[in-house]
């Protein structure tokens, strides 16, 4: 259970750097209100830069150690 949570903080931490160094966009939050043009709509995983696919490489593990947490602890 302990290696879980080891493993569980360097994901948080690897999630929180990474979403820290990525470089701001213009117009921050524009596709809150409907601001993305269909390029925004149709961009693929392969076209994310590197530090947009660890984001999603790190946000999944978070979410699936998390919901193995959620099951052992229940």
């Amino acid at each position: 259970m302990q290696a879980w949570m080891i493993v569980q903080i360097f994901i948080s931490v690897g999630l929180i750097l990474v979403v820290i160094f990525q470089p701001r966009k213009a117009g921050m939050g524009g596709g809150i209100f409907g601001g993305m043009t269909r390029a925004d709509r149709s961009s693929k995983f392969k076209n994310l830069p590197v530090l947009g696919k660890l984001t999603v490489v790190f946000a999944i593990a978070f979410m699936v150690i998390s919901l193995i947490f959620a099951f052992l602890l229940t």
